[in-house]
């Protein structure tokens, strides 16, 4: 996954671009809908969902491609013939600030200074419980004043904020008794990559902090920086 980098737009040229690609509501919708499934899709497919012609959905497919957010490939056909083309997201990450910040060159910094100067072993308890804190804070912050702390959000108004956060969540009911949340889109991704046993372990300490539960009551079964598709996090609340 890399990182659309977004120079200060002087004339515009690129805000024009996103204008044009992003404010047709359908099109956004078909964006995030692409964030949701597990494979490419056809434009006869995403058709269907949206409730629109294949040609006007393959439009909007072609959108999205045009500015590297989406790419093309294809399917096989089960009963043969030409091969079905199909659209997928290209982990091209979508990220606009004016004028430019850099906080993720300094986030990096940082944790290449951590890197070298703490022991992995104490720099991971370290960014679980930052982490941890970091999600007992927000969970306070959404449940507002009238809530006596400690707080525990519930596992949808934990997905709800994920979401809003830009992370890609489902919820499921595993095992009587445990939650399993699955990310397919972490926002601290490329980091992750990078530093693991630093981001890993936070992001880990953030979903437990909102949910209100003990380091000992999570365990990670996925993980995409060990290269799962995904992320999964199961708790025993």
């Amino acid at each position: 996954m890399s990182g659309v980098e977004t120079a200060y737009d002087k004339h515009g040229t690129y805000l024009g671009k996103l204008a044009d690609v992003f404010g047709d509501p359908t099109r956004r919708g078909v964006y995030r809908h692409l964030r949701g499934v597990s494979e490419p899709l056809t434009a006869s497919e995403v058709a269907e969902v949206f409730g629109v012609h294949r040609t006007v959905a393959r439009a909007h497919l072609e959108k999205l491609t045009q500015l590297g957010l989406v790419e093309s490939g294809t399917r096989r056909r089960a009963g043969g013939g030409r091969p079905a083309k199909t659209y997928g997201l290209t982990g091209e990450r979508l990220e606009i600030m004016l004028p430019p910040r850099r906080y993720e060159r300094l986030s990096r910094l940082v944790l290449r200074l951590i890197d070298t100067t703490v022991e992995p072993a104490v720099a991971a308890a370290a960014a679980f419980d930052l982490g941890r804190a970091f999600g007992a804070e927000t969970a306070a912050e959404i449940a507002g004043d009238d809530v006596t702390s400690p707080v525990r959000l519930s596992p949808h108004a934990v997905a709800a904020w994920m979401d809003d956060a830009g992370y890609s969540v489902t919820l499921d009911d595993g095992a009587k008794g445990v939650l399993a949340v699955d990310i397919r889109n972490c926002v601290y991704r490329e980091l992750a990559d990078e530093y693991p046993y630093i981001v890993c372990p936070f992001d880990r300490g953030t979903v437990c902090g909102m949910l209100g539960v003990k380091p000992s009551a999570h365990t990670q079964t996925h993980s995409m920086s060990a290269g799962d598709e995904y992320c999964r996090h199961e708790f025993r609340l």
